[in-house]
Parts: structure tokens; C-alpha cells; sequence
């Protein structure tokens, strides 16, 4: 039995992590209202909708799907900070990974080419805040769920592994769940690998939210000491 935890638990990891990570210099150079709005498009083509595999594994996945769809909407409130907080989005996203004193000489340097105190980057980041502050909350009980949703996946990649091999040596793409497929008969592995994307595409727009909200958190701390110092 310990074993098979064991196996679940790494199948959960490789499920929620890998190809769907970015580098610091990918995440930098990418617009966020493009990738916002990509994961959105990819999270209707895979689906959310109510399935009926097995009494046994219906329960999971329409909870899953639900979660997924909850999240979408939190990608698309998102979205639409991304859009009116561009320039601190484009900020944060640049500037990740970087320390503090290069954090502060990266706002120094914003700073001097704005025209008033509201353009400042501290008095910019300060609304942003404001505005994703329902978002952090969210985004944390994201990374709480995808951790405890990519587990139970483990437990049914364990059990169905072999249908889902053979489903995905043929389904190479995504989305099986399209209009043109419509008749094709639901199975639990095409269930699961779609219970899988899913996760895959949580952990993205988990991942950009969890970068940005870590350097504006970073960029606030300094703020307060700079404003403490006078």
C-alpha cells in the first residue's frame, strides 16, 4: 500500500509540474494578456462540462471540472487587471527572480521617467494590490487544491495506466472534447488524461499569478522601508 501512495504521490508531481513551467526569462518576455488569454481558450477546448465514465471516478472528475471552472473565472478577472495594471504587470513579470537591491534599483530607475507621484511605481503597485487581492486569496487555495487534486489523479493514473497509454499513443493534442467529437464514446482514460490537462493548465495560470504576486510582495516590503526611512 505504501508503495502505491508512494507511486501516486510522484505521478501527481509530474502531473501538476514540467512542461507547463516557465523560466524567469520566458516569463519576462511573454505578454501577459496573450498567456492569460491562451489558457483561457485552452481551458473551454479541453472542457469542464458534467461526464459519466464510472460511479467511481464521476465524482472526482465533475469536481475537478468544477474547480477548473471556478479558476477560469478567476483567469479571466485576471485578465482584466492585467489589462488595466499593464504596466506593472509587464514589470513584475520582468523583474522576477531578481534580489532586492536590484529590485529597488529596477524601481529607482521606473520612477525617474515618471511624470507625477500617482505614475510612482509604489503608489501603481499599491492599487494593483488592491485590485488582485480577492485573486492572491484564490491563487492560494489554488496551490493548496492542485496539490490534493493532483494526488487523487495519481491514485487513477496508478489503476487505469494502461488504457491511458494506449489512449495517449494515439491523442497526441489536446481537446477531446470538441463538437466534432461529440459522438465518440467517453472512457475513463480519455476521463483521466483529460483530468490531467486540467491540472496542467491550472498550474500555468497558477504559476503567473504566484510569480507576479511574489516580486509585488518583494517590491511592497521595500516600499515600507523606503517610506519608514522617510
Amino acid at each position: 500500500m505504501l508503495n502505491k501512495n508512494l507511486t501516486a504521490a510522484l505521478i501527481a508531481l509530474s502531473l501538476i509540474a514540467g512542461c507547463s513551467s516557465l523560466s524567469n526569462e520566458q516569463k519576462a518576455n511573454i505578454d501577459r494578456d496573450d498567456e492569460v488569454e491562451r489558457i483561457i481558450a485552452e481551458i473551454d477546448t479541453v472542457g469542464y462540462e458534467v461526464v459519466k465514465v464510472s460511479p467511481g471516478i464521476d465524482e472526482f472528475i465533475n469536481g475537478l471540472s468544477a474547480f477548473v471552472e471556478q479558476q477560469r473565472n478567476v483567469s479571466v478577472m485576471y485578465r482584466e487587471v492585467v489589462k488595466q495594471h499593464r504596466d506593472v504587470t509587464s514589470f513584475l513579470a520582468a523583474n522576477e527572480g531578481k534580489t532586492d537591491q536590484e529590485l529597488l534599483a529596477e524601481a529607482k530607475e521606473f520612477d525617474l521617467h515618471s511624470k507625477s507621484e500617482e505614475d510612482k511605481i509604489g503608489n501603481k503597485l499599491a492599487a494593483y494590490n488592491k485590485a488582485t487581492q480577492d485573486i492572491s486569496e484564490e491563487n492560494s487555495k489554488l496551490t493548496i487544491e492542485l496539490v490534493k487534486q493532483g494526488v487523487q489523479l495519481g491514485y487513477l493514473v496508478t489503476q487505469y495506466g494502461t488504457q491511458i497509454a494506449q489512449v495517449a499513443a494515439i491523442n497526441t493534442a489536446m481537446g477531446f472534447f470538441k463538437d466534432d467529437d461529440a459522438d465518440e464514446k467517453l472512457t475513463v482514460a480519455t476521463a483521466v488524461i483529460r483530468a490531467r490537462d486540467q491540472l496542467s493548465l491550472l498550474n500555468e495560470i497558477n504559476g503567473l499569478i504566484s510569480a507576479d504576486q511574489e516580486v509585488a510582495g518583494s517590491l511592497s516590503k521595500l516600499q515600507e522601508q523606503l517610506d519608514a526611512r522617510g
